[in-house]
């Protein structure tokens, strides 16, 4: 008899930063504007499914030991993947560590970027990690 348990492993996010979006453009407008504010090149991949409703999701890496980011929307029609308040339209993930000027040159750049009314860095709560893994699936 194996009296081990086997725990389920969810990923810890630390080297994430989620950064909550607020816009009004449509997903492909937005991914083009922070495009061009931040030198990326954001490419839309197959939507997250969950609950049976796509989310929009957009991906770019830096290449191998550098950053991957990610413009995840929020809202489809009257179903939102993660409630907040205030409300939000997208998730802009960086994934792999920043260090702290560059993350200012960031936030600085997406507050700037057309169309975005609000940018502003999520504390990783319980619930956000639960969507994080979600998207990371």
């Amino acid at each position: 008899m194996n009296n081990t348990k086997e725990k389920i492993q969810i990923a810890s996010f630390d080297d994430t930063l989620v950064v909550g979006v607020n816009s009004a453009l449509v997903d492909y407008k937005l991914a083009w504007n922070i495009n061009a504010k931040l030198s990326l090149d954001l490419a839309r991949y197959d939507d997250i499914v969950f609950e049976g409703v796509p989310f929009s999701f957009f991906y770019y890496s830096a290449g191998e030991n550098y950053n991957v980011y990610n413009l995840v929307s929020l809202v489809y029609r009257d179903k939102v993947l993660y409630p907040h308040k205030p409300r939000l339209d997208y998730f802009f993930l960086i994934q792999n560590t920043l260090s702290a000027e560059r993350q200012i040159t960031i936030m600085r750049n997406l507050r700037e970027t057309e169309g975005i009314g609000h940018a502003f860095v999520l504390e990783k709560d319980r619930t956000l990690r639960q969507v994080l893994e979600t998207i990371a699936i």
